[in-house]
């Protein structure tokens, strides 16, 4: 029985330094030979999520890319969008309104990149780790023809702020925005109702299949909702006690360990798996 398996790609199938093992990278590949379905579900851009796709030479037939959190996903071999939710353009305004009165950097996407009232700290440091063009432009807002899949709001050194952004307007969002920490540093704006479960479920139903065949592995906030969703919920050993704590599975090895190979030897390969 084919499975679908869904990584989150920073301090997940990702090293610290940005690289996947050679020997997780071959037993991912066996994998998709043995006609299983890899999906990239991460909270970066689809841009910047792509760019790592190709370089681990997963833009393969049976691969996709769940990207803003699940908020769009890409079917890596017909090169198509195959879901897409996105924010309303007055939604999107007020956050980066309230953004500013609060003093909290915040950011978006647009025609592949990462776009901002001005250059800042944040976007410079952004950019520089998702390897994305910055753009800064104090009216982006008014020149956007297409509604953008999520927000992002970032303090470098203080969590505290972000969380009180996201106490302060939790009333205002409720119905339109979902708020996630995707790290201690960013704060995700999806639109009501995404997340990275939404994508394991929606994929799962493109592709016909049934929900228990599914495998998710994750290490942050961002990534619970995908692992409670799954099949199998896996969570890392470097990753975060909420996480842990709604798992099925517990990694012995961290991100810098290749646990992918520890999951589908586990999960797929261990005699009586199938």
């Amino acid at each position: 029985m084919s499975k679908i398996i869904f990584s989150d790609l920073d301090a997940t199938l990702l090293r610290d330094d940005k690289t996947i093992s050679t020997q997780d990278m071959e037993s991912i590949h066996r994998a998709i030979l043995e006609g299983h379905k890899f999906v990239v579900a991460t909270g970066r851009s689809f841009e910047s999520a792509l760019a790592v796709t190709k370089s681990l030479k997963l833009d393969l037939p049976g691969c996709y890319i769940a990207s803003y959190n699940g908020g769009q996903i890409y079917d890596c071999m017909s090169r198509k969008v195959i879901s897409n939710r996105t924010l309303p353009m007055s939604v999107l305004r007020e956050l980066f309104e309230r953004a500013n009165a609060a003093g909290v950097y915040c950011q978006t996407y647009v025609d592949g990149k990462v776009t901002s009232y001005r250059m800042t700290e944040e976007l410079e440091y952004y950019c520089l780790h998702a390897a994305l063009e910055a753009q800064a432009d104090e009216h982006f807002l008014d020149k956007m023809t297409q509604e953008a899949n999520k927000a992002l709001l970032i303090h470098l050194t203080d969590h505290e702020k972000l969380q009180r952004f996201w106490d302060e307007n939790a009333d205002w969002a409720e119905g339109k925005i979902d708020f996630i920490f995707s790290s201690r540093i960013y704060l995700e704006a999806m639109p009501h109702g995404v997340s990275k479960a939404t994508a394991v479920e929606d994929l799962t139903k493109l592709l016909g299949m049934d929900i228990a065949d599914t495998i998710a592995m994750g290490d942050e906030q961002n990534d619970i909702s995908m692992i409670r969703a799954a099949g199998i919920g896996v969570a890392m050993k470097n990753g975060i006690d909420a996480a842990k704590d709604v798992a099925d599975y517990v990694t012995e090895h961290t991100n810098n360990e290749s646990p992918m190979t520890e999951i589908l030897e586990r999960f797929l390969w261990r005699e009586g798996n199938t």
